[in-house]
């Protein structure tokens, strides 16, 4: 299935969603603020979707600014699971099929010697009282390597955890070409997010508008993970239309949808 985050206004949102048949990505609960009243929240999201006309496919993009549930502070630690619980709470009560988290890790402030088996534990905890109607995914940001999130996905049995891949994150804050980043973490993929840079900060433009080979990408996605799900991570319309039009290029569009 294909998703477009609502980083646009709704009105552009609601013009993409009657003109092809995708879901939505909500980041509604992705920032503290809003998950202080995040019942409330739900009520009012629910309405805006109601009024874009949409009652489809739909994901949750879990809160990530501040957090880290790893932390060696233990009340750091603390406000992040709980800030996730809201967020998976609130995906639950949508009907979401999905909820994606950050990792949270970020060089220099954090250290990758022993990360991943901390990521591991919590992971563990947080899925073992979970169903599988909603499938959570670990998607990466700022990291530098894709062997630790490996390791968490190999280590992380519940049948509703997997990865989300970011391949505009991984262009920008990796020196392994994204590629390469897909190649080795494939069997653990459930979700996919597409935008695209020039390989030095997250610019999040549309498909083709930075320097990701989305040729490669693309064929790669098509043979070895027909299942995946995508999201277009684009915050304009402009952007967005562009990654459409990449993804009908390479004929992807419909890979996409058909599912």
């Amino acid at each position: 299935m294909l998703y477009l985050s609502h980083l646009m206004p709704d009105e552009d949102m609601a013009d993409l969603l009657r003109r092809y048949p995708v879901g939505v990505e909500s980041i509604e609960f992705s920032i503290g603020y809003c998950l202080d009243t995040w019942k409330e929240n739900l009520v009012a999201y629910q309405k805006r979707l109601d009024a874009m006309g949409w009652d489809g496919p739909l994901t949750v993009h879990g809160p990530f600014l501040d957090l880290n549930p790893v932390s060696w502070d233990s009340q750091i630690a603390k406000v992040s699971r709980e800030r996730f619980s809201q967020a998976y709470q609130a995906a639950c009560e949508l009907g979401a099929k999905k909820v994606i988290y950050h990792t949270c890790f970020v060089p220099i402030v954090n250290y990758l010697e022993g990360w991943a088996e901390r990521m591991i534990d919590f992971w563990n905890d947080f899925m073992k009282d979970k169903g599988t109607e909603l499938t959570v995914c670990l998607e990466n940001v700022f990291d530098p390597e894709y062997a630790p999130i490996r390791e968490i996905a190999e280590a992380v049995k519940h049948p509703a955890f997997g990865l989300c891949l970011d391949f505009g994150h991984a262009h920008c804050s990796s020196l392994h070409p994204a590629e390469e980043w897909l190649e080795n973490l494939f069997p653990y993929i459930r979700h996919l997010h597409l935008h695209d840079n020039h390989g030095v900060r997250d610019e999040h433009l549309g498909m083709g508008q930075g320097t990701l080979p989305w040729e490669s990408i693309l064929g790669f996605v098509k043979k070895k993970l027909p299942q995946v799900d995508a999201v277009i991570e684009n915050a304009s319309r402009t952007f967005c239309e562009a990654s459409l039009s990449t993804l009908q290029q390479y004929q992807m569009l419909q890979f996409f949808c058909q599912k």
